[in-house]
């Protein structure tokens, strides 16, 4: 349904993951759906990872 590989799926983030079922079931709330603050708290508990939008292999769905 994603058309993400295992190895995409297991890497993204939850906002990326969120917006991406928003964009397959065309409910597009467009706000966001985590405040900053909460982000700044979660990244410095759990480390900052890097987004799959630098991932050269990463493709648009539907494109």
């Amino acid at each position: 349904m994603l058309g993400w590989s295992p190895e995409m799926f297991w890497k993204a983030t939850a906002a990326e993951f969120e917006m991406t079922m928003e964009g397959l079931s065309g409910n597009v709330r467009g706000g966001p759906f985590i405040s900053r603050e909460e982000v700044r708290r979660i990244a410095a508990e759990h480390g900052v990872r890097a987004s799959l939008k630098g991932n050269p292999n990463a493709r648009t769905i539907g494109g």
